[in-house]
């Protein structure tokens, strides 16, 4: 969080694929604070999403005010993920990436693209943006960075160190 805002302000646009919460909340945040295209992509298991904030739709926070309880959904390592996925989902980021770029075609913005390996189908549905939004909304209440962790109810790291691995 210390240094968030200074690496994302050196770039045009962010790919995020963190798989966890805090990251994914922090990446949104600090792109639309800085007025950021987020090119915004997530696996579980046999699924995967792709979607683009750009600050004309939704945000992260429109499509998931609260984050889930901690230990509610299991982490990718915890659950698996099917093997392909990574690779799909980050090919569709990429495409996304270009198309903001160079401005061709039309990005995923306010529009959520969905990917069952399951049963092999991709649907795109339409997202609007949260007129109560805390970040993006009328009357935004988030202006600046915050504590993720404890937002998503998680231990900080910073009140446990002894939870920061050393380095290898």
């Amino acid at each position: 969080r210390c240094n968030a805002m200074e690496i994302i302000s050196e770039y045009d646009l962010v790919i995020n694929g963190s798989d966890n919460f805090p990251t994914r909340y922090l990446v949104n945040d600090a792109c639309h604070l800085l007025d950021k295209p987020l090119v915004d992509g997530s696996i579980f298991m046999f699924e995967g999403q792709v979607t683009v904030y750009d600050g004309t739709g939704p945000c992260y926070r429109c499509l998931y005010p609260d984050p889930p309880p901690p230990g509610e959904v299991p982490s990718c390592a915890e659950a698996g993920v099917m093997g392909v996925l990574p690779g799909i989902v980050g090919s569709m980021q990429a495409l996304e990436a270009i198309k903001l770029l160079v401005g061709f075609g039309e990005p995923l913005s306010g529009r959520l693209l969905m990917i069952d390996t399951g049963d092999m189908t991709v649907r795109t549905l339409r997202v609007d943006a949260a007129l109560d939004c805390p970040l993006c909304g009328g009357r935004p209440t988030v202006t600046e960075l915050i504590d993720y962790e404890e937002f998503c109810g998680l231990p900080s790291l910073a009140d446990h160190p002894e939870a920061v691995p050393e380095p290898a």
